[in-house]
């Protein structure tokens, strides 16, 4: 039986972008251009991008997280998180 050797001086593992990873038919991407097809500030999110404070994270990519969360029971924050860690759609 042959062996398989790795190579010590590979740059990458990984693909180059998430996008290679989530399959092209994959439910996730129906939110995601759903979310995208929605006015923001007709909803009342404020999209203001040279608000001054701490940076905080694009409020279009946590609309899409939260709802793509609440669609599959995900609903509490903390467990959001833990999803984004670990779950390559929520990614």
């Amino acid at each position: 039986m042959a062996y398989r050797y790795g190579n010590r001086s590979q740059m990458t593992l990984l693909p180059q972008s998430i996008e290679e990873y989530v399959a092209k038919d994959d439910p996730v991407r129906a939110y995601d251009a759903f979310v995208e097809a929605l006015d923001l500030n007709e909803l009342g999110i404020e999209i203001e991008p040279n608000k001054v404070g701490n940076s905080q994270y694009d409020p279009t990519a946590m609309l899409k997280l939260f709802v793509y969360g609440y669609s599959y029971g995900v609903k509490s924050s903390r467990k959001l998180e833990r999803q984004t860690y670990h779950n390559i759609s929520f990614i």
